[in-house]
């Protein structure tokens, strides 16, 4: 009696077995809430984090051969060469590796870019969660954030490769690349108003405003208050909301001082 009594104690006290890879980025989309309870459960970050890494190097080499690279390179170098920094001559003979330099920058910037994203964004959970008394544990914070950012990559990515294969390679450059899906308000007013019909300040917070943004934002919110005691999910995603509206405050009023001269 005494062994049996034991033996259904250990059963109720085990862990249960955690999902695969697939089931709990499936269960992103279907049912979050309690994936990311099981994710925290049982927090696997090296192959989630694995797959992002690669996922985002394919991506980006699908950008560098797909985009035009080169009017990026050739505006670029045109201020240079107002400023004096360089000739038209150096210019046409600096182009080709500007271009090729330019691609490459890109697979690293979009795969690297996603590691930084995700311990910056895991570890700022952290923060806030002990700044409203809440416990929580970086690795599941951080296997949230990967599965997070992953589950709307995906859908992002291919709704983007999707675009510019309709649009023809080449055609779309890096100034452009937010547009290509009209998912944020400022696609939604150029195409309605025209690229220069509102402030370069009012455009940068319009495209700031973004579905697949709101959408990051709220699993990110539920995913972080499931894995942390005490945490609402009302808590965490005014915490993410009011860091990201601050942040995009500021970007757009940098970006605006710096493209003051010749535009609005």
């Amino acid at each position: 009696m005494e062994s049996d009594a034991a033996n259904k104690t250990m059963q109720e006290t085990e862990a249960p077995k955690p999902k695969s890879f697939f089931s709990r980025l499936g269960g992103v989309y279907s049912s979050p809430r309690s994936t990311f309870r099981e994710i925290g459960q049982a927090p696997r970050v090296l192959v989630p984090l694995i797959v992002l890494i690669i996922f985002s190097m394919l991506f980006g080499v699908y950008l560098s051969r797909t985009m035009d690279l080169e009017s990026a390179a050739v505006s670029q170098m045109e201020m240079m060469v107002e400023r004096g920094a360089m000739t038209k001559e150096q210019m046409e003979e600096s182009l080709p590796n500007a271009v090729k330099f330019a691609g490459i920058q890109m697979i690293v910037v979009t795969s690297v870019g996603s590691i930084i994203i995700c311990l910056i964004l895991a570890g700022y959970a952290k923060l806030f969660a002990m700044f409203a008394g809440a416990e929580s544990l970086f690795k599941s914070l951080l296997s949230v954030t990967i599965f997070a950012i992953l589950a709307v990559s995906i859908v992002q990515s291919g709704l983007t490769a999707l675009f510019l294969q309709l649009k023809g390679p080449g055609e779309v450059d890096l100034t452009q690349i937010n547009s290509v899906i009209a998912s944020n308000l400022g696609a939604i007013l150029s195409s309605f108003l025209g690229d220069d019909a509102l402030p370069k300040f009012i455009m940068r917070l319009a495209t700031a405003i973004d579905v697949f943004t709101i959408w990051m934002i709220a699993l990110l919110a539920i995913g972080y208050s499931v894995v942390s005691r005490k945490l609402k999910t009302s808590t965490a995603a005014f915490w993410l909301g009011g860091a990201y509206a601050l942040i995009t405050i500021i970007s757009a009023a940098v970006g605006s001082i710096f493209t003051m001269p010749g535009s609005r």
